[in-house]
């Protein structure tokens, strides 16, 4: 397992042997590993039946604004991660550069402002955001969706999953979202933001699978993970168009990844490609887009 994981374990386990209650509600399911780990520096003799009473059932962003809530400053968040040596080393850099405007080098000012500009890229490449938008006009053209419309529909949708169940309930995902055409493009559906709506991924699978049938939806999906099709879209290999398919999802632009690929593929030959893990495929390209 991970050094994460290992350490979630441990710091759990350490806290059930103080309080042996910890195992059964675990076994209920009331708490999970990951928010047991977040009460291990609140919990007490004296607290415990009040914060694990309000913790049972939450998830691990709820246990962690309910512990922030109980802190002297509410908004104040503790955030921890394991960083490698040339993360590090960067951060240590940004800090250097940003000493006029953070004189004291405080660390989370300096991923927030890294954080900032990091959703402002992908606002724009994902929800299509700007900072001067542009009317959005009802398209025509079946294939393509422009910015101001994926811009529209975003803001429109709340930027979260429309899917409603049969019960009236909206599905609460704010992440892996697509646009959805209403009257499919298969069937002569336009691109205009009247035929489009915000949907998670597993809910636009399954409006295909529903629309069009689960064979038909399988059929196509092989179709695009054919090594064959791959090598007929021009990348080099497996590994490049497995870490295509993933840059675009992460909200990089064909173009882009296309371009960023040709790079890495240029910098080694065809058969060191053709063995190269696709970690180090994506850990090439994204240096080459960031």
């Amino acid at each position: 397992m991970s050094e994460d994981e290992a350490c979630r374990r441990i710091r759990a386990a350490r806290l059930a042997y103080r309080f042996p209650d910890l195992l059964v509600r675990i076994e209920r399911g009331e708490l999970t590993l990951s928010t047991i780990a977040l009460l291990d520096d609140t919990l007490t003799e004296a607290n415990y039946e009040e914060v694990v009473g309000a913790a049972a059932g939450k998830t691990k962003s709820g246990v962690q604004a309910l512990l922030a809530k109980r802190s002297p400053a509410e908004t104040r968040h503790k955030v921890q991660f394991t960083a490698s040596d040339e993360l590090r080393r960067k951060l240590e850099h940004a800090q250097d550069l940003m000493r006029h405007a953070n004189a004291v080098g405080d660390l989370a000012i300096v991923v927030e402002r890294a954080v900032d500009l990091l959703l402002e890229k992908l606002e724009k490449q994902r929800l299509g955001k700007t900072s001067r938008p542009r009317p959005s006009p009802e398209q025509t053209d079946a294939a393509r969706i422009s910015r101001a419309t994926r811009r529209a529909v975003f803001e429109r949708d709340g930027e979260r999953c429309t899917f409603t169940d049969a019960e009236g309930h909206r599905c609460s995902a704010t992440t892996w979202l697509e646009l959805d055409h209403v009257n499919p493009r298969g069937r002569n559906g336009t691109s205009g933001a009247g035929n489009l709506r915000v949907r998670c991924r597993a809910h636009n699978l399954l409006y295909a699978e529903q629309t069009f049938g689960k064979e038909h939806v399988a059929r196509k999906i092989r179709e695009r993970l054919d090594p064959r099709q791959r090598r007929q879209r021009g990348y080099a290999s497996e590994s490049c168009e497995l870490a295509a398919s993933g840059l675009v999802r992460m909200g990089f632009r064909r173009a882009e990844v296309q371009r960023a690929l040709g790079t890495v593929s240029a910098h080694h030959g065809a058969e060191e490609l053709s063995g190269m893990p696709v970690e180090t495929v994506l850990h090439e390209a994204l240096a080459v887009l960031t």
